[in-house]
């Protein structure tokens, strides 16, 4: 803001600081300043009142106040707090505070320009990167998960906030009130639970390169959890789902294509990458088997060089498939173009676990099933509660593609494992 022209003139001579003339005189004096905004700072403090606030119009980012015995203290816009400047004079006092609001301001970045690209960039310098510095390797699906809830969930609500003004009490509240996105209703705790961990690892990193002090996600308690695991299909409900005569199964999931798939599904317990990234060779109908080493990341698209599209497990698997699923994969082997490489391919790309769960859900509704929140990766829960009790542990390792048993895929009723007992019951008999 310019200076009122009749209080004071100002002007500068080659090689010299600014000067000022104040209205009433006739004397230039030296501001000591050669850039024209700190000689009108150091004008206008010159021009001050006698009260202990020393605020004048040119202070937009902040106001001073002089108490009694004390050195000048600062208070920047949006703040509640004063700051000592260091200096007893209001000229140096000035300049220190232009040069605080200048920092603070470089600083004024909002949640929307900082978290641009967190979870997706791969530089050396991103979050991806110092994962894997850290040997912390996941998966493409966490990267592009975490992304989505950053831009459907919290983008929206703090998009356009500087950073520094994002509170705990607002995150709180919106964490508590927080909905689904598409559909508006209410949202499971262990969904809200990770979206503000995304917002979280982001806070994190703002304090990290001094942006701001603290992370505020840390004061905001988290929704207790409700343990949801998947569950396997019933007898009844497979019998369905996969009926005995060909053309039923064939109708049942809408086509050759789809019943292959999800009967290999059945069958073996593949995931569905695993399914997706089968190829002619690893499929050996004489001996009624698959053989894969590699799986399709649904994210990228690409096909990756081991069974899971992380680095952690077993890199190869084998999968014995029914009579039932030989015959109706061979139909459709033998529709597909002789080039064709990969066995499933929709629309000239692989299927992703998308595309292949939403077929399975709705046609296994249309066959009849309430599937209760049940996807195409519980007939994996099924295949291994199936065979749990049957056949070694170390022989259901291999099939599940597991480097060790896996429990929480072990869904057998007390029943069910009596029943499979019944064998010792004389030895223990002789023993007890």
């Amino acid at each position: 803001m310019e200076p009122k022209k009749e209080m004071y003139r100002i002007t500068q001579r080659q090689g010299r600081c600014i000067q000022v003339m104040f209205a009433g005189t006739d004397k230039w004096v030296s501001s000591g300043c050669h850039i024209k905004e700190d000689a009108i700072k150091w004008a206008e403090a010159r021009l001050r009142n006698n009260g202990d606030y020393l605020q004048k119009a040119d202070h937009s980012d902040f106001k001073l106040i002089h108490r009694k015995g004390r050195n000048i203290q600062v208070q920047f816009k949006g703040s509640n707090s004063w700051f000592s400047t260091g200096y007893s004079d209001e000229l140096n006092a000035t300049l220190w505070a232009r040069c605080q609001a200048r920092e603070r301001k470089s600083k004024d970045i909002t949640l929307g320009e900082f978290s641009e690209g967190f979870y997706t960039r791969t530089d050396d310098r991103s979050y991806r990167a110092r994962n894997e510095r850290k040997n912390r390797r996941y998966n493409e699906y966490y990267y592009y998960t975490m992304d989505g809830r950053l831009r459907n969930y919290i983008l929206p609500t703090f998009g356009n906030i500087y950073l520094r003004n994002i509170t705990h009490i607002m995150i709180d509240e919106w964490f508590v009130s927080m909905k689904r996105a598409a559909s508006g209703k209410k949202m499971a705790s262990n969904s809200k639970n990770k979206v503000l961990i995304c917002l979280s690892y982001i806070m994190k990193e703002a304090v990290n390169v001094g942006l701001i002090e603290a992370n505020p996600c840390d004061k905001v308690d988290k929704i207790s959890e409700e343990s949801n695991p998947r569950q396997p299909f019933t007898e009844e409900e497979m019998a369905i789902m996969f009926p005995e005569f060909d053309n039923t199964a064939i109708w049942v999931w809408g086509g050759l294509m789809w019943a292959s798939y999800f009967l290999i599904m059945k069958s073996t317990g593949f995931r569905p990458g695993e399914i997706a990234g089968l190829t002619r060779d690893n499929y050996y109908p004489e001996l009624k088997g698959l053989y894969t080493s590699q799986s399709v990341n649904s994210f990228t698209k690409n096909v990756v060089k081991r069974i899971k599209t992380t680095d952690k497990g077993l890199k190869a698997k084998i999968g014995l498939l029914s009579d039932q699923c030989c015959r109706i994969l061979d139909k459709y082997i033998a529709t597909i173009p002789e080039d064709q490489e990969y066995l499933f391919m929709v629309n000239g790309g692989f299927v992703s676990v998308f595309t292949s769960n939403k077929h399975f859900n709705s046609f296994a509704t249309k066959a009849g099933i309430e599937l209760q929140g049940r996807t195409q990766y519980c007939l994996r829960h099924t295949f291994q509660t199936m065979l749990a009790g049957e056949i070694e542990d170390k022989m259901i390792e291999e099939l599940m593609g597991h480097t060790k048993y896996r429990h929480d895929y072990d869904h057998r009723k007390g029943k069910k494992r009596l029943e499979q007992l019944q064998g010792i019951r004389d030895k223990l008999s002789n023993i007890i």
